[in-house]
């Protein structure tokens, strides 16, 4: 059954890239489940194919279209069958991912080019045909979804965070270059967020100590979940945010801004 709690994205066409899986399937099935058309973007056919046959059966609109991303022509095609089938495109969410976990020195060439198309150049790509399909349809929202490692490292995300970093930077660019036209664009920045493949490693190896333990470092003393963030892309899609743009939104809890030292404090 179908939420009408944002009335104006009701029948509204989102895309949504890497929407087979964690945020990205959470993110499309919260969006269905307000209203919109949701075109699930991703080249997981079985789990896309799974996420369409799921929002479709309580009432939602979605389809799903198997797409490289990182590609010119995958980035066409999603947006064509957005066009073809649901009349028109409104937001877009670039959440799609894919990178090697090496020290930078043992990535390899080929891998750091992959990791860039589908973390980083999908964005462009993505943006590049949706805009002007948004600006004939009088406006849109674009929201990309970075990650707190666009401000933090670990040793080994070299790739990941190269390309997180610049997401932002893109967004702000897209809202001033086409605000004008109706335009908003927005980045999110996740951290500490537990995914679907996280769930399954904490369901494989149960350690409620350390869940509890981890849960401790936030300042709001829980782990985050997909579905903090797919309710901040339901915020930035939706009119409550028309005055919003170019905004770089972390969803982690407080965890980022919390000295270490305040955090042992209080455990």
């Amino acid at each position: 059954m179908v939420m009408m709690v944002f009335n104006e994205l009701h029948e509204r066409t989102a895309i949504v890239t890497g929407a087979a899986q964690g945020i990205g399937r959470i993110t499309a099935e919260t969006l269905a489940a307000h209203g919109m058309c949701v075109v699930l973007a991703d080249l997981n056919e079985a789990r896309g194919r799974q996420i369409e046959a799921k929002i479709t059966s309580t009432g939602g609109q979605a389809r799903f279209v198997p797409v490289d991303v990182g590609t010119s022509d995958g980035c066409k095609h999603m947006v064509d069958a957005a066009l073809e089938h649901f009349g028109g495109l409104y937001a877009l969410v670039n959440n799609a991912r894919w990178h090697p976990h090496e020290m930078l020195v043992d990535v390899t060439e080929e891998d750091w080019d992959r990791s860039q198309d589908v973390l980083l150049k999908s964005h462009f790509l993505a943006c590049k045909y949706s805009i002007p399909h948004m600006i004939a349809g009088g406006g849109g929202s674009i929201v990309g979804i970075s990650s707190g490692h666009a401000t933090q490292s670990s040793a080994d995300e070299g790739p990941y965070e190269a390309a997180k970093a610049a997401i932002p930077g893109l967004m702000r660019n897209v809202a001033v270059g086409y605000g004008p036209d109706g335009i908003r664009a927005n980045s999110i920045l996740p951290g500490g967020i537990m995914t679907d493949v996280k769930h399954e490693a904490a369901a494989s190896d149960p350690d409620p100590e350390a869940d509890a333990w981890q849960a401790r470092q936030n300042p709001v003393r829980r782990r985050g979940e997909a579905q903090d963030v797919a309710n901040a892309v339901l915020f930035l899609v939706s009119d409550l945010a028309g005055f919003v743009s170019g905004a770089s939104l972390v969803v982690d809890g407080g965890m980022s801004i919390e000295l270490p030292g305040s955090v042992a404090s209080r455990l």
